[in-house]
């Protein structure tokens, strides 16, 4: 099973061999590693064995291990093979088939519009209902519109979620009406449904956005997406600009003083707006701040004209590349690789990105070093390289892991509640000791959740508060059979190979993560809490139970 979490066609031959093996549970395991780097001839060698294989569990092995891997190769393109695979298993298999199956082209879901929607009425898998319900995304239509304001009034959160995410240009006018009730919701629900009103605002409804920005005054998750409408619709937006100025009081910690603090992201660029960010940047007392603020004006770089503006920028990106933070630095190349106009990223040459990668602190600052190695690369003409693992630099504590028991529990005190994880010590070994040991260490005693998707994940622990820090070492990618279903605990990473402290609690099911991603814990109690925490939420205590 170990060739699993390695994931490298070199070990396909010893894994063949033990296809032959006597015992049922080894051919399941070698199977079940192999369907992880199989291309598409291993695919079909795979399912001629398949035929052959006399054991039921083997046989299942293979159905599933063919399935993952004809979607990774983008194989799977008929709409009745997945509907079969659908219909023939369970549990997080069916989501896995449900994925599957919303993810194919537009035009495929359009043209299976009728089979899908009774689909989506006749499921009563929350998990399967969630991933079909996003699939209605590229329809539209009186029955469509209907469905999603059912789902958007389901008491499972999930599914409210998963309904927002579904509202298109198209279906907005049909379920409009449901949106300010919407952002009084859990905190991730309301922010959402403030960023799809936002999106799909019309002008004739500023008067009710300005009505919910004064009864959600003190929300900056639900004002940054009505101020983002609010910009976009008005056309002279004197009510958003004067409003988000002195709001930064009302905020109750540092995060969200920073979404107020950026709401102008949404306005035009504006000199004072932009020498405000500059400053934000420079002198900022948190990085997510001085990432947000950043990130604001890469934004704005394709609407600046005003040449007191552009030489800001300038000069503020060229602050960053003399004195590199590994934050700045991760938002600017990925800024560098979506960009579709020069400038202003042609006043930073190749000599520099080097320069750059050369001051880093590795293995802490690898997400940086990556971020910059592909830009380089794709600066000249290279493509995508394969990525470069980390050296091995965490040997697993052994004495630790034999007194580490499987279900161990740890409890996590936040101001929203408690929630206990169980840890998967037989999945991923190494993962767990490192974890007990930071936990022991009151390492997470104070640290942040600074990232909270809505229906996927909350994700915390990083020592600079702002997703891009790391310990000085890295751990081995341990994947293991079970899958990222709800509730399931994971370890950030940058690829392979390079997780640490940051880790991520599942608010709903990702087939897509299996396979790449450590599972190393599971929610037992106060998965209702994990759907109440936010960005900014504080780890109080973080504590291994008896």
């Amino acid at each position: 099973l170990a060739f699993a979490s390695v994931q490298d066609t070199a070990g396909i031959p010893c894994l063949t061999r033990s296809l032959d093996d006597a015992e049922p549970r080894v051919r399941a395991a070698a199977v079940f590693a192999m369907g992880l780097v199989a291309d598409s001839a291993l695919v079909v060698d795979l399912a001629e064995r398949a035929v052959l294989e006399s054991d039921t569990s083997v046989q299942r092995a293979y159905l599933q291990a063919t399935f993952r891997a004809m979607v990774r190769n983008g194989m799977l393109r008929d709409p009745n093979a997945i509907l079969y695979y659908l219909d023939r298993n369970t549990g997080h298999e069916r989501v896995r088939a449900a994925d599957a199956l919303r993810r194919l082209s537009a035009d495929t879901l359009r043209n299976m519009q009728a089979t899908y929607v009774d689909l989506v009425r006749r499921e009563t898998n929350p998990e399967v209902q969630a991933m079909l319900v996003r699939g209605l995304r590229g329809m539209a239509g009186t029955e469509v519109d209907e469905l999603l304001r059912q789902y958007l009034q389901q008491e499972e959160p999930l599914l409210r979620s998963a309904a927002l995410l579904a509202i298109n240009e198209r279906t907005y006018p049909g379920v409009r009406d449901r949106l300010p009730e919407l952002l009084k919701d859990l905190p991730g629900i309301g922010g959402s449904a403030a960023s799809v009103w936002g999106r799909f605002m019309e002008p004739d409804e500023l008067e009710r956005v300005q009505e919910a920005c004064i009864l959600h005054l003190k929300d900056a998750h639900v004002l940054a997406g009505l101020f983002q409408g609010g910009f976009r619709c008005d056309p002279d937006p004197y009510f958003f600009r004067t409003w988000s100025i002195g709001l930064e009081s009302e905020m109750t910690n540092a995060y969200d003083s920073t979404l107020v603090l950026t709401l102008h992201r949404y306005d035009e660029p504006l000199v004072p707006w932009i020498r405000d960010f500059v400053q934000l940047v420079q002198e900022g007392d948190h990085p997510f701040l001085r990432g947000q603020a950043f990130e604001a004006l890469l934004a704005w770089s394709g609407d600046m004209e005003e040449p007191r503006s552009r030489a800001l920028l300038e000069e503020l990106i060229q602050e960053v590349v003399r004195n590199p933070d590994p934050g700045l630095v991760c938002i600017l190349c990925e800024a560098m690789a979506d960009a579709t106009q020069e400038w202003p990223y042609s006043t930073v040459s190749n000599d520099q990105l080097q320069g750059i990668s050369e001051q880093l602190d590795l293995p802490r600052d690898y997400e940086a070093w990556l971020l910059l190695k592909q830009v380089m690369d794709l600066r000249l003409g290279k493509g995508t390289s394969p990525q470069v693992k980390p050296p091995f630099n965490h040997p697993i504590d052994r004495d630790r892991l034999l007194a580490l028991e499987n279900g161990q529990r740890y409890r996590i005190v936040t101001d929203k509640g408690e929630v206990t994880l169980a840890l998967e010590v037989d999945v991923a070994p190494g993962s767990c000791v490192a974890f007990d040991s930071l936990v022991t260490a009151g390492y997470y005693n104070g640290k942040t959740f600074h990232r909270q998707v809505p229906g996927f994940v909350v994700q915390g622990g990083c020592p600079r508060g702002d997703g891009f820090g790391s310990m000085d070492w890295t751990l081995r990618t341990e994947v293991g059979l079970p899958g990222f279903s709800t509730g399931a605990v994971g370890l950030a990473s940058a690829g392979p190979d390079t997780e640490s402290c940051q880790f991520f609690i599942m608010l709903g099911p990702a087939p897509h993560l299996d396979g790449r991603y450590t599972r190393f814990a599971h929610v037992v109690d106060g998965l209702d809490v994990v759907q109440r925490l936010q960005v900014g939420d504080v780890m109080r205590r973080v504590e291994r139970l008896p």
